[in-house]
């Protein structure tokens, strides 16, 4: 049982025919188990086809790329194989070691709070069974209290290691993670119902605190790729990202600073409102004014950052980027294409164009939903004269591509738009369901402006979120009802928790090391200051722990009595020059100690009888326990003088 629960975690990660096999095996232990059953063990020749079967389909699933999963994946399968050999108790502590080793590697897929609660969980399991193969005789409640025990004194020093052990600004050491597992979220591109699967889930993006008056809702779009390109009916970002830094803003209005907690994701960049001024460290701000980094986000990240709602930027595009926010396939959707140009006939002015398509998608019946109706060849044309019922892509697509018809530079921004404020910890929650498509176009001495067609046909979404618009189509997805009384404030308590899991304990670098140890008047430590204080600590553990235990008599190591009192009497012989043999049990044991020391034969058989009965039989009464401790404390043997 220890087993399947420190395995169970990998089994979501792993390709399903491993996964499958790994199940069957478990199960089948577990069955023997409970039948008493001797279970059937292969041979050598069994147990290496089914490692080569196991590699190749691990190489096959993970593209011949080392990385974490795969390795760990192959761990998982040499602990299933141990399991099928277990003969000895030299196996069981392979088994166990094994499992405290993908215990630790569970946290490649996530550290999360919940996570970590499973993972300690697990311990104890482990430690039982270790105390299991050394006294097989015990009881399950002497087995549950010393694992307790055992883990309870450790975690003194955990805390004390996880406050010392360096924090540095790069890893020592990096293993590649080609995880897949955290791809839920925005991608690279965009085609009509891409935005709105998101819709169903309520896996958190980011979490923001403001350190500065935070925007109201309809004012917070979280900047995310920027696409550029057209084909079929796929929008999608560029290949190669522009060169260059943006131009520098020139006029700035409202100001933010907000301090941003980011989960884990698949693409490269960092989340932002719009629009960002720099990029923090470890990040650049490119001419998308995307903040990018070197590789996707693996693990929880902090970072701050300063947003301004609105810019004037006098930098034109170069004259590859006007190419591209004008660029449309040769044919297609020819309707759209003669209403954009009836709009440039007009010699309008590229902000007078911009007006012109918000007034057509305020004036036509269209209407925001989440279940909108197929669309076929020219989707375009039958979402804006036919169908027109759509998501935020299809609107943030099809207002881009009449304003390339009509002459306007512009392009999609995918994102996030909004957020849940949760008062318990002053903070913004984005997730998933909170994904958004809108527009920029290029307008003269205004530089890139943020123009939203969604905002138009459905404020509410803007204004009060994705759940307000999720309320009016219970059936379109199946979106959890947070409104509820008893569950609301459920939801933000657990929210809150996570919040500072992810500040103080997954976000515990070196600035936040620094400043607790400067706060406990131990300024700037350097790092082998921090080594060298750990190397202590660990040393002096069991000194500190043994004086706690003297001082608190209820965190004593109770001692056996019988293996006090037997281990007192051996020790006798011993010094008389009769040691205990490892194999002898205490009558075989007496009855030697008597023949080779015939003047204290007596009380040597009599005190060796009574351990025996007290080992093997019965528990001894308070008077004969009595007895036996004054007959060997009284005992010395081969001094009769």
């Amino acid at each position: 049982m220890g087993v399947l629960v420190t395995l169970l975690p990998h089994l979501f990660y792993m390709p399903v025919v491993l996964s499958a096999g790994c199940v069957v095996v478990m199960m089948y232990g577990l069955w023997s188990l409970l039948l008493r059953r001797r279970p059937w063990f292969p041979k050598v020749w069994v147990k290496i086809i089914l490692m080569i079967v196991s590699l190749v389909v691990i190489i096959k699933y993970s593209g011949a790329t080392f990385s974490s999963e795969p390795a760990t994946a192959f761990l998982v399968v040499l602990a299933i194989l141990k399991v099928l050999e277990i003969r000895r108790t030299r196996d069981v502590h392979v088994v166990v070691l094994l499992c405290f080793f993908l215990l630790a590697a569970q946290f490649f897929y996530a550290q999360s709070l919940l996570y970590t609660l499973y993972a300690l969980a697990e311990p104890p399991w482990l430690v039982a069974v270790l105390m299991i193969s050394f006294r097989p005789t015990g009881s399950w409640k002497r087995y549950w209290f010393e694992a307790g025990l055992v883990i309870g004194q450790s975690l003194p020093l955990a805390i004390v290691a996880f406050l010392l052990i360096p924090r540095f600004s790069h890893p020592l050491w990096s293993i590649p993670n080609k995880s897949e597992t955290a791809t839920t979220g925005l991608g690279l591109s965009m085609t009509p119902g891409s935005i709105s699967r998101l819709i169903p889930s309520d896996r958190v993006v980011l979490r923001a605190t403001f350190q500065t008056l935070p925007p109201k809702p309809a004012e917070m779009y979280w900047r995310g790729p920027v696409l550029w390109r057209l084909t079929g009916e796929t929008w999608r970002a560029l290949d190669v990202p522009l060169p260059g830094s943006p131009a520098p803003i020139a006029v700035r209005s409202k100001r933010w600073v907000q301090e941003i907690t980011l989960e884990p994701g698949s693409l490269p960049l960092l989340f932002a409102l719009d629009y960002p001024d720099q990029a923090p460290d470890g990040a650049r701000l490119n001419r998308d004014r995307q903040i990018v980094v070197a590789k996707p986000v693996s693990s929880v990240l902090r970072y701050t950052v300063v947003s301004h709602a609105a810019s004037l930027d006098f930098g034109a595009p170069l004259e590859h980027e006007q190419r591209l926010a004008l660029a449309l396939p040769a044919t297609g959707n020819p309707r759209a294409r003669q209403l954009a140009a009836d709009w440039r006939s007009r010699d309008s002015q590229p902000w007078e164009i911009v007006q012109l398509g918000l007034d057509y998608f305020a004036m036509e019946p269209f209407t925001y939903t989440l279940m909108p109706p197929s669309l076929g060849t020219d989707a375009i044309d039958g979402f804006l004269f036919v169908t027109r019922r759509g998501f935020c892509e299809h609107f943030a697509g099809a207002f881009t591509f009449l304003m390339r018809a009509a002459g306007v530079m512009a392009r999609v921004v995918t994102g996030y738009q909004g957020g849940t404020f949760n008062p318990l910890g002053n903070h913004v929650t984005v997730r998933d369901a909170d994904a958004h498509a809108w527009v920029e176009v290029w307008l003269p001495g205004h530089g890139w402006v943020r123009v939203d067609p969604t905002a138009v046909v459905a404020p509410v979404r803007v204004e009060q979120g994705m759940e307000a618009v999720a309320a009016r189509e219970p059936d379109a997805f199946p979106v959890s009802d947070h409104s509820g009384l008893l569950w609301r404030p459920l939801r933000q308590l657990w929210d809150r928790v996570e919040y500072d899991w992810n500040r103080l304990v997954i976000g515990f670098d070196s600035s936040k090391q620094h400043k607790f140890w400067s706060a406990l008047g131990w300024p700037h430590p350097e790092s082998w200051e921090l080594i060298v204080t750990l190397v202590l600590a660990i040393a002096l553990f069991p000194f500190f722990w043994a004086l706690f235990a003297r001082i608190m008599p209820a965190f004593r190591v109770q001692r056996d009595p019988y293996q006090h009192l037997y281990g007192c009497f051996c020790r006798k012989l011993a010094k008389a020059g009769v040691p205990r043999h490892p194999w002898e049990g205490p009558l075989r044991y007496g009855e030697r100690a008597a023949t080779l020391l015939p003047g204290d034969a007596r009380d040597i058989v009599l005190i060796a009888r009574i351990c025996s009965q007290w080992r093997y039989e019965h528990p001894l009464a308070s008077d004969k326990l009595a007895h036996l401790k004054s007959k060997i404390l009284g005992f010395n043997p081969g001094n009769h003088g």
